[in-house]
């Protein structure tokens, strides 16, 4: 796993490299309260700053799921996905999956990863503030 510190208006943040570029994970929770709460994005490092690079999750609240589980978009970000996650430590694919029309998303367990809730502590810290 390559990572990078990086400081951005007096917060530091620890990014990870993803395919060319340096992604921060971002942690939150879909705000609709339908289905798991668990939202994964990626912000990259762009001209110095961080913007939205893509959303690794989808969340299909009439799929059911595991707790700690959410679906991740290989629809827009391919297969390959599964893989760094899994290789940086964010959790452990279930084996399960869940349809939305004619796309299948993968469950991933995030509860079973220790970068997922390093980054999830840093996202409360910061939300808490």
């Amino acid at each position: 796993m390559k990572t990078k510190k990086i400081t951005i208006e007096g917060r530091e943040h620890n990014l990870l490299r993803y395919k060319d570029e340096w992604v921060s994970p971002y942690i939150s929770t879909y705000s609709d309260e339908r289905g798991s709460p668990i939202y994964l994005g990626l912000l990259c490092l762009c001209d110095g700053d961080l913007e939205h690079y893509t959303d690794v999750t989808v969340n299909l609240p009439d799929c059911n799921r595991s707790a700690g589980c959410q679906f991740i978009d290989i629809n827009n970000n391919g297969e390959d996905i599964l893989d760094w996650l899994e290789d940086n430590g964010f959790g452990k694919r279930t084996g399960k999956s869940g349809q939305s029309g004619f796309c299948s998303y993968p469950e991933f367990n995030f509860y079973a990863g220790d970068t997922f809730r390093k980054y999830k502590a840093l996202h409360d810290m910061s939300h808490y503030r």
